[in-house]
């Protein structure tokens, strides 16, 4: 072995490297492609979830916020606020939300939209599941009838419309002339038993009274009849008239918050089912509801020449006790030329209570006929106490024919003078012509008079004491005399007395006269020719 050598380099006798390209897909990539993945089905989902955007115009925004304010249907999300503007006018608050793709075919013409929040008021507590949650818009779709459109703009409402009530039970319709206690919520009770609440209030287009719209549950809105009543119940009931002084109320959680009372009076009415569309009277108290109301009320004037102090507005018109309608207004009217004033008062009948269903088909011409056959108002007083007075239709045969004109677009009815004031003044022209007599000329004839008044009084008494002197004497002794007379008389007509006897025999005796008597007549009126020729005579004349 040459040790001069040099022994051989390692990397002379490694391989030669040869480097080829990978054509496959790497890992490094691999992430990438799951991300875009990802994000496209995500990006898909999204589209696919996503409806429409809608806007909901509302007075204000309290409790609505952007990306967290919900809207939901039956307590179920199909969508959410996503920003909210201002309307032009800057007076409302426009509500932008997205609404779930599968919700759009809800979004017609007829979907309404609220707002629900906790609401605390004198009738509950509303919306507590909100005060964790947060406030939502509740939504319904409502009934859309066949051809109903797409819509993307609504108006939100402050409640949730009726026709969003989908408990069962039945809607009625109340009419009154104020509100009173009541408000949306109030209950509607049945002796005492909640079975419903007020679930609208509205002012009628002329607004002349209130319409409140009642829902009775299921199965209580069978209670209403034809003839059912409605009342306030938040107020104390005061009156007094004959039968003395009436107090009524309701409980004490009544007094403070109101509600509508359903009764059912047993009435001379017949009682059926309720038609369609009718709307019931809301009568301001239970008094009330016992008197007979018609929506159509006639106008006439009244005037009245005499003082009306105790007249006012809502005060009664009465035939033979029965309100028949009431005073809507009265003023004064003076003459400056005659120096004397008048009041016409206008007041309204209701036709059914005056005159019936059946007879009321032409009121006014048969009010004509009334009046010309003596019909007459008359101021009376309705109560002592309070010096109120009522208006009383009656009948004046032998008043004068008056026809039933018209002034001032109104029927004029004839009117009478109360009876009290006729009175007053009967009395006032009385002592008017009892001022007018010379007092003192007759109080100095009256003086001069006296002394022989007392003259005269002294020989009056004189003469008394010679009657008791003189005459009672004699008017005493006649007196005794006249009674002996009375006791013989007596003891003669008795019938056992001899005075009896001897006229019981004369009468017979008489008798026996008065049958010689007529049988002498009845032989002369036979044989005339006796008288001369005696009876034997006569009848051998007569052989």
């Amino acid at each position: 072995m040459d040790e001069s050598r040099p022994a051989p380099d390692p990397a002379d006798s490694l391989a030669e490297p040869r480097i080829q390209k990978y054509r496959g897909p790497t890992l490094v990539w691999l992430l990438p492609m799951v991300i875009v993945i990802l994000g496209g089905w995500l990006v898909l989902k999204a589209y696919r979830a996503t409806g429409p955007t809608i806007a909901i115009t509302f007075p204000s925004g309290e409790g609505i916020e952007p990306g967290q304010t919900r809207i939901k249907h039956k307590d179920v999300e199909i969508g959410k606020v996503t920003a909210l503007g201002f309307t032009p006018d800057h007076a409302q608050v426009v509500v932008t939300a997205e609404i779930k793709r599968e919700a759009a075919p809800l979004l017609t013409d007829q979907a309404r939209f609220w707002v629900v929040r906790a609401r605390v008021s004198a009738t509950g507590i509303s919306g507590l599941s909100t005060l964790l949650s947060g406030a939502y818009i509740g939504m319904d779709p409502g009934s859309p009838p066949e051809g109903a459109r797409a819509a993307r703009a609504f108006q939100g409402q402050e409640a949730p419309s009726l026709e969003s009530i989908r408990e069962p039970g039945a809607l009625f319709e109340l009419k009154t002339d104020k509100l009173g206690y009541l408000n949306l919520g109030s209950p509607v009770q049945f002796r005492q038993v909640r079975v419903g609440e007020v679930a609208a209030v509205n002012l009628a287009p002329d607004g002349r009274s209130v319409s409140v719209k009642i829902f009775l549950r299921a199965p209580y809105h069978e209670l209403v009849r034809r003839d059912s009543r409605f009342w306030q119940s938040g107020s104390v009931d005061v009156s007094v008239d004959g039968g003395g002084l009436r107090f009524h109320s309701e409980s004490m959680l009544d007094l403070l918050l109101g509600s509508v009372v359903l009764e059912n009076p047993v009435s001379l009415q017949a009682s059926g089912p309720v038609p369609k569309g009718h709307v019931f009277p809301l009568f301001p108290n239970r008094d009330a509801i016992f008197e007979q109301t018609s929506e159509d009320r006639l106008y006439f004037l009244l005037r009245f020449k005499e003082s009306v102090r105790g007249l006012s507005r809502g005060n009664p018109v009465e035939y033979q006790g029965i309100k028949v309608g009431q005073v809507e207004d009265l003023r004064l009217e003076f003459d400056a030329r005659s120096l004397q004033g008048s009041v016409p008062v206008l007041i309204a009948l209701d036709p059914e209570r005056f005159f019936g269903k059946r007879g009321a088909s032409d009121p006014k011409a048969m009010l004509k006929g009334l009046v010309a056959r003596g019909l007459r108002a008359q101021l009376q007083p309705a109560s002592l106490l309070t010096g109120g007075l009522v208006v009383n239709l009656a009948f004046h045969p032998g008043g004068k024919a008056v026809p039933l004109s018209a002034r001032n677009g109104f029927l004029e009815i004839p009117t009478l003078r109360a009876t009290n004031t006729a009175l007053v003044e009967n009395l006032t022209s009385f002592v008017e012509r009892l001022q007018k007599l010379p007092m003192e000329e007759l109080l100095g004839e009256l003086r001069a008079s006296l002394p022989a008044l007392r003259e005269t009084l002294d020989q009056t008494r004189a003469l008394a004491s010679r009657l008791d002197r003189e005459t009672a004497p004699q008017a005493q002794a006649t007196l005794a005399q006249a009674q002996s007379t009375l006791a013989t008389l007596e003891g003669a007509l008795r019938a056992d007395s001899p005075v009896q006897k001897d006229l019981h025999q004369a009468l017979e005796e008489f008798a026996k006269a008065a049958k010689s008597l007529r049988e002498l007549g009845e032989l002369l009126n036979e044989r005339p020719q006796s008288l001369v020729w005696g009876k034997g005579k006569a009848k051998a004349k007569k052989n």
